[in-house]
């Protein structure tokens, strides 16, 4: 072989790997200048060393690989060798040897191709580094994660789906015929599996695991489509975090939503009524959709009768309430306490539950019914009683509700029983002051009666009697005369001012003719008595009203006109009455000082404002008052038409009258 032919030097130097050629004794004849650019040593210098000196390989003689001592024909090889630079770097090598054989069959020496695989050995490391924290993530993870065939069988999974699973190894789940097997629903997979097929990938799916005991855990899936270089679908791969604790959180969250969601309908019902049996068909309606109970029942305790009434049911028959007013007590101990009138508890947030027996007629004849107690303030008010075998299930914070749920019905019972004492006492009260205002008012027209009928027909007898006397009398006696003379004035002013009382008490002309020439007659004494300019109208009225309530409208003038003159210093008072429907208009302005209503209320209550109100309120009609220093004051006053206040004062008058009549006779 001729080594200096050009031709064959520029092919071997042209090589993408180092070449060199050994002779018999392991010297280099040759050396390209791709061995001289990965050993660092130039061409020259590589000629006559031996192979071992220039790759600097950590084998002794005996054992190099390119000793010649062990060439054989069996010792071509391809392996991976570690060799150092003429610099001191060390880099991997991958080698290739080849006998050289002549003619004889004798070793004459041997051909060495080596290239560089520093970049490959990199790659590999990066990779093997990779897949070690791919495992290592794979594995630390406390989330499920795993990869299936298109068959559904798992290929791979961590060990945190063994331990979340409760399964002892992941053969065990190797073992599984299909994924579906781990869903406590297999048709969460199946609707899973035919997103991913769809868009190739879902997130946040939540779906419910089972565990190898068959208990429910909460997951949350995320999944992909597994490819393979040909991008064709060949499995799934998957990420499952347990949200169990998250979702018992959000029920419970639910749960206390949906307590205070009832608390607060009790409480919007006891405000919107104040009728018993409809707070506690709420409470009842609640409390049995929330912990989903078939039955239920609220009894209350009525003392005087010594016995437990029935005031709302669900899911028993409509037949069967009648019945149902004998419940049969377990402890008949506990049912003689609250039957007792003097026996007191000490509040809690819960009590005990007891159970009762109910006979019903019908499909159930009887039923056991869990109670739990209704408490007003420290006494026992009634039970709720539901199903025995529903409330064995229900949870320390279910008890809670029942138990705040009886306090709070409890409390509405008290406030509703308070209420409806109020209002009695209310009606009471304004039955009472309608016969008040209504025996002053008859009291008035006695009084005005007899004082124009009776005092009236004597000072005018006396007036006669004193006529005739001064006729007898002497005509030279001037002292006399003079002293009848001034009798008779003394009568007639006497008169008058008992005619202006008279009137005050009750004009004759409001019972004679009615509101609207009483008024007139009255406005216009008043306005000639002093400067104050009046504007007086009534509109809408084509007859007369109801007496009583044109005595209060006169009332209502007298008391707003008299006001207005005693302490607005006012110029001007306009008197509006209106009527129109469903109720008559009153109103009285003035332009004068004002005054601030709630101070002055604190400082003097003005009674003739007071009566107002009340006459107001007795009527069933509105009192507003406006006033402001400075701006004047204005009340205006609606009266119903049609009214329960109109024959409370009829009846009141009516028995006032027979009171007078009879004191009369």
């Amino acid at each position: 072989m001729d080594l200096h032919n050009k031709s064959v030097a520029a092919i071997l130097n042209n090589l993408s790997d180092a070449f060199m050629i050994m002779d018999a004794n392991g010297k280099i004849n040759y050396f390209n200048t791709v061995a001289a650019r990965i050993t660092g040593h130039t061409i020259s210098e590589a000629r006559g060393m031996k192979c071992r000196e220039i790759l600097k390989t950590p084998y002794c003689e005996t054992d190099c690989p390119f000793s010649i001592n062990k060439f054989t024909q069996k010792t071509n090889y391809k392996r991976e060798l570690e060799i150092t630079r003429k610099d001191g770097i060390k880099i991997p090598v991958e080698c290739t040897r080849n006998i050289l054989i002549d003619s004889d069959g004798l070793i004459f020496g041997a051909v060495e191709t080596f290239k560089d695989i520093s970049q490959i050995k990199c790659l590999e490391n990066s990779l093997k580094y990779s897949e070690f924290k791919y495992r290592r993530l794979f594995e630390s993870t406390k989330d499920m994660v795993f990869i299936i065939s298109l068959e559904g069988l798992f290929l791979d999974i961590n060990q945190a789906m063994v331990d979340l699973l409760d399964y002892e190894e992941k053969d065990d789940l190797y073992g599984l015929r299909n994924i579906e097997q781990i869903f406590i629903d297999p048709i969460h997979w199946h609707v899973c599996k035919k997103q991913i097929d769809l868009n190739g990938f879902i997130q946040d799916f939540e779906v419910g695991f089972k565990k190898k005991d068959g208990t429910r855990l909460h997951g949350c899936l995320s999944a992909n489509v597994f490819l393979d270089d040909n991008k064709k679908i060949i499995g799934y791969e998957g990420i499952a975090k347990d949200i169990t604790a998250r979702m018992d959180s959000f029920r419970n969250l639910y749960k206390h939503h949906q307590e205070l969601l009832l608390l607060n309908t009790v409480a919007l019902t006891l405000n919107s009524s104040q009728n018993l049996d409809d707070v506690l068909h709420t409470a009842l309606n609640s409390v049995m959709k929330l912990l989903n109970f078939s039955i239920g029942t609220i009894f209350l305790i009525n003392h005087d009768k010594a016995l437990f009434e029935l005031h709302s049911h669900k899911g028993l028959p409509e037949q069967a309430g009648i019945d149902l007013t004998r419940p049969i007590f377990h402890d008949t101990q506990l049912m003689n306490f609250f039957l007792g009138r003097d026996n007191r508890l000490t509040p809690k947030s819960i009590f005990p539950s007891f159970k009762i027996t109910l006979p019903i007629p019908g499909k159930y004849r009887s039923i056991t019914l869990s109670c739990f107690l209704i408490t007003e303030k420290e006494w026992p008010s009634g039970f709720m009683a539901f199903p025995d075998n529903e409330t064995n299930d229900l949870s320390l914070e279910d008890f809670h509700l029942l138990g705040s749920l009886g306090n709070f019905v409890g409390g509405a019972i008290a406030n509703i029983k308070l209420m409806q004492t109020v209002q009695k006492h209310r009606e009471e009260l304004k039955h009472l002051t309608a016969r008040l205002f209504q025996s002053q008012e008859i009291e008035c027209k006695r009084i005005s009666r007899e004082l124009h009928d009776e005092t009236g027909s004597s000072l005018i007898g006396i007036n006669f009697n004193l006529e005739t006397v001064e006729k007898l009398m002497p005509a030279d006696d001037p002292v006399i005369k003079n002293i009848i003379k001034n009798i008779k004035r003394q009568i007639n002013h006497t008169y008058l001012e008992m005619r202006r009382i008279s009137h005050l008490l009750h004009p004759a002309l409001l019972t004679d003719l009615g509101l609207e020439p009483a008024l007139d007659a009255y406005l216009s004494q008043i306005s000639k008595q002093c400067t104050l300019e009046i504007d007086f109208k009534m509109i809408g009225f084509t007859g007369r009203i109801n007496p009583d309530i044109e005595t209060v409208l006169y009332r209502f003038s007298q008391e707003a006109l008299t006001n207005t003159i005693k302490y607005a210093k006012a110029g001007f008072f306009k008197l509006s009455i209106i009527r129109g429907y469903p109720a008559i208009i009153f109103i009285a302005e003035d332009d004068g000082i004002g005054f601030n209503p709630d101070e002055n209320n604190r400082k003097r209550p003005s009674l003739g404002l007071l009566s107002m109100r009340e006459r107001t309120a007795i009527l069933g009609g509105k009192f507003s008052l406006r006033s402001e220093k400075g701006m004047g004051t204005r009340i205006r006053i609606e009266i119903p038409l049609n009214n329960k206040g109109v024959s409370i004062l009829t009846d009141s008058t009516n028995f006032l009258q027979e009171i007078c009549e009879t004191s009369t006779d």
